[in-house]
């Protein structure tokens, strides 16, 4: 029996560990000045760091459940289908430049990082490219 409450003991002190690991993690992410973005594999943001919202001038979590689209042109949404995809696929990444659309309706230009995830959603990492 004092084994089963030992185990059970260290199993709680390991999952708080790794809670406050993630709580840590999470923060040290929203801090970042850079804009970090989860997609899920349909292509919807699932997470979204602080910079990521205010530089495209959405509040905290309207972005969640929406898809990458709302910050381009139709014309920009086919280049990124056609051209950009393929390479995420093939090599597992790409970066480059483009002006996104904020929901003010102004224009930002901005250097985007995107990296394949393995359940077929992307990390994407921007900054206003000056």
């Amino acid at each position: 029996m004092c084994d089963k409450i030992n185990k059970i003991k260290e199993l709680g002190e390991k999952l708080t560990n790794q809670i406050e690991f993630v709580d840590k993690l999470i923060a040290a992410i929203d801090t970042s000045k850079e804009g970090l973005a989860i997609l899920d594999k349909d292509g919807n943001y699932v997470f979204l760091n602080t910079a990521h919202q205010e530089m495209f001038k959405y509040s905290d979590g309207e972005m969640l459940g929406k898809s990458w689209t709302i910050l381009y042109t139709e014309k920009q949404i086919e280049y990124f289908v056609k051209n950009v995809f393929p390479v995420v696929s093939e090599i597992g990444s790409w970066k480059g430049k483009d002006v996104a659309i904020c929901k003010d309706g102004t224009l930002v230009k901005e250097m985007i990082y995107l990296t394949a995830l393995p359940d077929g959603g992307l990390v994407c990492t921007c900054i206003i490219d000056e």
